[in-house]
């Protein structure tokens, strides 16, 4: 008899074991939601990009030119300021969540025209990238300049000449 209880003891262990050796068939796993809500980033236009009055060369062609930093002209190949018009650098101030980082965009060149007469503006830029005064739930702003080169040729129209530049930011 004490050897059917030990055989029955070894198959009821054996089943146990057996039962328990099932393969997994699903998982759970949780992963966390998260979301940073900021402020609309905007932009003004604050002062135009100004060349002012120019005397175009007697020959050939001269250039202006306006720093994006400082806003100061300068004129070579005989191109000469005329007249007391002011001369700048366009300024725009972006605005938007604090402490955040952004990127600047505009075309390298746009057109100032008056009638079937254009001058191309080569543009440079203070800076590609800035970032917003303040810090992240309080509104900051950063402003920045556009400059630019026109050619004049001895033989450009007198005339009066405008045109626009689009620039645009986007948060990075």
């Amino acid at each position: 008899m004490k050897s059917a209880l030990k055989i029955a003891a070894g198959i009821t262990a054996l089943s146990a074991l057996a039962s328990t050796a099932h393969a997994q068939n699903s998982a759970t796993a949780t992963a966390a939601g998260s979301a940073t809500i900021i402020q609309a980033i905007s932009l003004v236009n604050n002062t135009g990009l100004q060349f002012g009055s120019i005397v175009k060369p007697s020959s050939g062609t001269g250039t202006v030119s306006i720093d994006s930093t400082t806003g100061t002209p300068t004129y070579s190949g005989g191109a000469v300021k005329g007249g007391s018009l002011p001369t700048g650098r366009a300024t725009f101030t972006a605005s938007g969540e604090g402490a955040s980082t952004f990127s600047i965009s505009m075309p390298s060149t746009f057109s100032l025209t008056s009638g079937t007469n254009s001058l191309v503006v080569t543009t440079s830029q203070s800076a590609t990238t800035a970032t917003l005064s303040g810090s992240i739930g309080a509104t900051g702003s950063q402003t920045f300049g556009v400059g630019g080169t026109i050619n004049v040729a001895s033989t450009t129209p007198s005339a009066a000449y405008t045109g626009n530049l689009v620039v645009t930011v986007q948060y990075n």
